[in-house]
Parts: structure tokens; C-alpha cells; sequence
């Protein structure tokens, strides 16, 4: 019977996408959302910020010359991005790391966060 089941093995993970916006300036992926969004297939990122200012976007990319594009840090389980100017810029707070739960747009290749 077990032969037409897929073995769960990850335990102790979790895998509901998220972000963090970190206190160093970064903005990182857990396993979840590089898991669930195949983050591992982009190299690059850009950023934006919505006109409300209450939501962020990261689109990814592979294309090293798009204006804004900054690298894709990849360490085993623990993908990010600096954006350090980023948060500057719309004055976003960085005192502490905060998480949020993160969407995919599929249309645009891109991570949406509510980041109120």
C-alpha cells in the first residue's frame, strides 16, 4: 500500500514561505520560500517598494545588467539579498529582525510581502 505514498522526511522544518527583514540590512529567504518558489534558479534580485509604501517585491532574475539587480547571497538553507540602501531609502525599520509571510506571483517572478 505505502508504495503509492510519498515519504515525509523533513521533519522539524518549516515549510511556510518567509522573509526576514534583518537588522544587518538584508533581506532573507527561509527554506520554505526557497524551496516552494525555486529560488535556486535565479542568481539575481531586484526590489521594489508598492506606492502606499506597505508592501515590498522582490522579482528575481538572471540577468546581472537589469538597473537595480543586486546578488543573491546562497548559502546551504539560508538564500538573501542586501538591501541595505533599500531600507534606507523608504525609511523601513531595521532596529530588530522581523518576519513576514511571503507570497509568489508566478507572472512576475516575484516574492510579494505585506510588510504592515
Amino acid at each position: 500500500m505505502l508504495k503509492d505514498f510519498e515519504k515525509f522526511t523533513k521533519v522539524g522544518r518549516s515549510f511556510r514561505p518567509k522573509i526576514s527583514i534583518r537588522k544587518q540590512g538584508q533581506i532573507g529567504f527561509n527554506n520554505g520560500a526557497i524551496e516552494k518558489f525555486g529560488l535556486d534558479r535565479y542568481t539575481y534580485a531586484t526590489l521594489y517598494m508598492s506606492k502606499d509604501r506597505t508592501k515590498i517585491a522582490i522579482a528575481f532574475t538572471n540577468d546581472k545588467n537589469e538597473e537595480g539587480a543586486v546578488k543573491l547571497l546562497k548559502r546551504p538553507g539560508n538564500y538573501s539579498v542586501a538591501a541595505k540602501s533599500f531600507f534606507d531609502y523608504y525609511g523601513i525599520d531595521t532596529t530588530r529582525t522581523k518576519n513576514y509571510d511571503a507570497e509568489w506571483v508566478e507572472e512576475e517572478e516575484a516574492i510579494l510581502v505585506n510588510i504592515k
